[in-house]
């Protein structure tokens, strides 16, 4: 099942690369939101802001989460993936990654105890300007699990009230009807909630 939503960014999304000659940092990166940036981020949101009814073990090391899971893993992890699952989780991004227009901002790191810039520290950050949206699909792989898609769509609501790249605020919407997503997967009363929260922006 495929759904597809629209990110706008509120903020300035920076994006940075490592600095490869001399002091100044000037990446030329193909400018955009990979699509495991955007699941990672929405993993630790709802993980942070988990609805009742709903568990997650809150660990990333492998090992941690194998202990905290006991015999079955968590609904985050479900929804997810976790170490030794089958399939990767329910669900995959497909971002639309093109961005045309680049702007650069130049900044300098300050040194915490002194208050005074660090030797060698310029550096030069690609930003995507507050109101780009992009447009990414999700394909659902969990059909028949109810829960798990409320969840999916309860880290879409999440990552509102997240941050993004380096504390980018973002809003999202589904763009997909709930009429269409309702004969696909079978949606419940808190399901078509979430879809309504979800269908337009909450930011503007």
């Amino acid at each position: 099942m495929e759904i597809t939503i629209l990110l706008k960014n509120l903020t300035s999304l920076t994006i940075a690369g490592g600095s490869t000659i001399g002091i100044v940092d000037i990446p030329f990166n193909e400018l955009g939101i990979p699509s495991s940036s955007l699941r990672g981020v929405m993993r630790t949101a709802v993980s942070n802001l988990l609805p009742n009814g709903f568990t997650s073990c809150g660990e990333i090391e492998p090992n941690r989460m194998r202990k905290a899971h006991g015999s079955s893993p968590c609904d985050v992890c479900r929804l997810y993936g976790y170490p030794d699952s089958k399939d990767g989780g329910c669900f995959t991004i497909l971002m639309d990654q093109v961005v045309e227009e680049k702007h650069l901002i130049t900044r300098v790191s300050i040194d915490d105890k002194t208050q005074k810039a660090k030797d060698g520290s310029l550096f030069t950050q690609q930003i995507i300007k507050p109101g780009r949206e992009f447009k990414a699909k999700i394909i659902y792989r969990c059909e028949d699990d109810i829960k798990l898609f409320n969840l999916l769509l309860y880290s879409l609501s999440a990552l509102r009230y997240w941050r993004l790249g380096r504390n980018a605020m973002v809003d999202v919407k589904v763009l997909t009807k709930k009429e269409e997503v309702c004969n696909k997967v079978k949606c419940n009363d808190e399901t078509e909630k979430l879809l309504d929260f979800l269908s337009d922006y909450l930011w503007r």
